[in-house]
C-alpha cells in the first residue's frame, strides 16, 4: 500500500538580519589621518613671532628715550630775529651725534637772530641761533632809509650791497651840490647782516650792514644825516 507524503512548505527567508551576539549597533568610524605639519610653516610662524616681539620692543625704547627739542614753524633767513611763532616743540628719538635743543631753551632764544638759513621743520641745534659774529676787520652799521633809497626785491642776509652817499639838499649848499652832482657819487661796499625791516614809523627800513672797519665811521655819520641810499650788487 503506497503512502502519499505532503510535500512540507519551504519557509520563506526572513527579512530580519541576525546581529551577531556583542556586534555593535552602528558602524565604526573610519580611523583619521594625522595631518603633518609643514617645517615651512612652523617656521614663518616662529619668525613673525620673534619679529613681532622685536618690533615691540625697539617701540617701546624709541618711546622711551623720546625728547623734547625745538623745531622750526616757520622759515627764517639767516639774520633774522626769531618770534615765538617761528619756533615749535616735538617729542622725537634723537640719534647719536644730532644736535638739538631742548624745549626748556626756547624762551631764551626768542628775540635772538638765526645765524644760518633755518628752514621749517629743521631742528634747531647749539650754534644755529645767537649774537652773529662779526669778520674780523670789519664793523657793523645800522641804517635807516625812507622809501625810494632801498631796493623794493628781498635783500636776505649774505646780499652784496653799495651804501652811497647822497648829497645834501640844503640851499647853503646847492652850488657845492652840482659840483658833486658831475661825478659819481661815493660808495661804500657792504654786506647785508639783517634783512630790512619795516621800522615803526611805516614809512623807512631798518638795515644792518657790515663794511669795512676804516670806512664805518664814515658810514655811520652819512647815515645819521639822512645821506645814504642802498644798490645791489650783481654777482
Amino acid at each position: 500500500m503506497l503512502t502519499a507524503r505532503t510535500p512540507r512548505a519551504r519557509r520563506a527567508p526572513s527579512d530580519d538580519v541576525v546581529v551577531a551576539s556583542g556586534a555593535p549597533d552602528t558602524v565604526a568610524d573610519a580611523p583619521r589621518l594625522r595631518t603633518r605639519r609643514s617645517p615651512v610653516l612652523i617656521v614663518a610662524g616662529l619668525l613673525c613671532a620673534v619679529l613681532g616681539a622685536l618690533g615691540g620692543a625697539f617701540a617701546w625704547t624709541q618711546a622711551s628715550r623720546a625728547q623734547s627739542v625745538l623745531v622750526m614753524v616757520r622759515d627764517v633767513a639767516r639774520g633774522e630775529q626769531l618770534r615765538s611763532g617761528d619756533v615749535g616743540v616735538v617729542s622725537i628719538s634723537v640719534a647719536e651725534g644730532v644736535s638739538t635743543l631742548p624745549a626748556s631753551e626756547l624762551d631764551r632764544l626768542i628775540g635772538r637772530h638765526a645765524r644760518v638759513d633755518l628752514p621749517a621743520g629743521s631742528l634747531l641745534g647749539a650754534g644755529s641761533v645767537g649774537a652773529l659774529p662779526l669778520t674780523p676787520g670789519t664793523a657793523r652799521v645800522g641804517l635807516r632809509l625812507p622809501a625810494g633809497r632801498v631796493p623794493t626785491s628781498p635783500m636776505p642776509a649774505g646780499t652784496r650791497i653799495a651804501v652811497v652817499e647822497v648829497a645834501e639838499k640844503s640851499e647853503a649848499q646847492a652850488l657845492g651840490a652840482q659840483r658833486e652832482a658831475e661825478k659819481a657819487p661815493r660808495s661804500t661796499d657792504a654786506v647785508v647782516v639783517r634783512a630790512p625791516v619795516r621800522a615803526e614809523d611805516r614809512t623807512s627800513w631798518l638795515l644792518d650792514v657790515e663794511v669795512s672797519a676804516d670806512q664805518a665811521p664814515r658810514l655811520a655819520d652819512l647815515a645819521s644825516r639822512d645821506r645814504v641810499a642802498v644798490i645791489v650788487r650783481g654777482p
